[in-house]
């Protein structure tokens, strides 16, 4: 896994990439108003791709939004800050990094 800052604009986003690179995720801090949410403040998020099933029984949890900047069907966003840890989202990092290689 490699991971890289692609953006000049945005110097906080981090691409998660296969060693062809191909991304599998990407971590970015986003305006809570661009993300359908109450407020201005910037909250940390990672796009993950998963399967449409999936996606369709993710997004309906709070902790969940459909993917931003990503296809709404194969890609989901999880709001960082409502996990303990990054242990809860290893098996979405994992399913996204085998669903693109």
């Amino acid at each position: 896994m490699e991971a890289d800052r692609p953006f000049k604009h945005y110097p906080d986003y981090v691409a998660l990439r296969h060693p062809n690179g191909k991304w599998f995720g990407l971590i970015m801090n986003v305006p809570a108003d661009k993300l359908g949410l109450p407020g201005m403040a910037e909250i940390e998020i990672a796009d993950f791709k998963v399967e449409p099933e999936l996606n369709s029984i993710l997004q309906v949890q709070p902790n969940f939004l459909p993917g931003y900047h990503m296809s709404k069907v194969h890609w989901i966003t999880a709001i960082l800050e409502r996990f303990e840890s990054v242990a809860e989202l290893a098996d979405l990092i994992e399913g996204s990094y085998e669903a693109t290689q």
